[in-house]
């Protein structure tokens, strides 16, 4: 195995023996089985708290296993876009709806999602190439939260937003090296928003009657409740009202999500926070600043829900990133 730091900055693994603990730094933890004369190379590149990955390998009968004792074991979540360029990968998660189900055969045209809080199988292609797209999990479910239905499926990438993000994500990773670490936290924010619309949009094509109706009231509700997340007065009430329907319904479509409307508005409203705190840095007034300005009206109570949302104080991000 060879591990070495380019002038761009990424990080470069070679490796040909499975190591329990490089694939754990690099993705979680997992058991693997591939060839005796597999040869596997991970480049990686940081975006703010995401990373992506560019894996190649050539390796007959490759399997990576997420089984419970990985995750008792974990101290971090994340789920994972994979973005195939060559050969094809099969997931199954043993958990939810389609858990007897086997997983569907996802190729070039597609990406798929993989969560590390669940058990899953992974089958991938002998010669096999793609991007992956580590994101924590406090970060993907604040700007995702449906994503149960999706696991380990089929995601179209071949035309229109889903395009876009497919694009997106290989730009970055052929252009980081231009890419400081503000730009890059940018580009980080971005890539999230592009992936939020594909999952919001592949859910909406896969519902049909009723269901599909409700996913196009909700996606009416999160944008008026993007557009004013600012205001002091937003609240079921309003957002009711501001998207047509009662405040009876407002609280049925987003219990489909596992949420509450205002649960959703904090939610978004940490995330936005964060946003600033790292583009903009800053002091103790810097920070009552933007907590007031996204409709927190005590800044000890945005601390504590800030650090239980991101387990960091605002302080601590800061600092982090001045460091960084």
């Amino acid at each position: 195995m060879n591990i070495q730091v380019t002038p761009r900055g990424q990080s470069v693994v070679d490796m040909r023996a499975f190591d329990p603990d490089i694939i754990g730094t690099l993705f979680t933890r997992v058991d693997m089985s591939w060839s005796r004369d597999a040869r596997a190379q991970f480049v990686v590149s940081q975006l703010g708290d995401l990373s992506l990955i560019r894996s190649t390998h050539s390796a007959r009968n490759s399997r990576s296993r997420r089984l419970g004792r990985h995750i008792d074991s974990d101290d971090t979540a994340y789920l994972f876009a994979c973005l195939p360029l060559r050969g094809g990968v099969r997931v199954h998660h043993a958990k939810g709806a389609d858990s007897a189900r086997q997983g569907d055969a996802v190729g070039t045209h597609h990406m798929t999602l993989v969560d590390s809080t669940q058990e899953y199988e992974i089958e991938m292609a002998d010669e096999f190439d793609a991007i992956w797209l580590r994101i924590p999990a406090q970060t993907f479910r604040a700007n995702m939260p449906s994503v149960a239905d999706l696991l380990g499926r089929p995601i179209e990438v071949g035309s229109g937003i889903g395009c876009l993000a497919k694009q997106m994500m290989c730009t970055t990773l052929s252009d980081e090296a231009n890419l400081n670490q503000r730009c890059g936290r940018l580009v980080s924010q971005s890539l999230l928003g592009f992936l939020g619309e594909v999952v919001d949009e592949t859910l909406k094509n896969a519902a049909t009657g009723s269901s599909r109706g409700r996913r196009l009231i909700l996606g009416r509700a999160k944008d008026y409740i993007e557009e004013h997340l600012q205001d002091d007065d937003l609240s079921p009430a309003t957002i009711a009202a501001g998207t047509g329907i009662s405040s009876r319904y407002l609280s049925d479509i987003f219990a489909d999500e596992g949420l509450s409307p205002m649960r959703w508005v904090r939610q978004r409203r940490l995330e936005l926070c964060r946003i600033e705190l790292e583009r903009r840095g800053g002091c103790q007034q810097l920070i009552c600043e933007i907590a007031y300005s996204m409709g927190f009206t005590n800044v000890s109570s945005f601390n504590r829900a800030f650090k239980t949302h991101f387990g960091q104080s605002p302080r601590e991000l800061i600092a982090k990133r001045k460091l960084n």
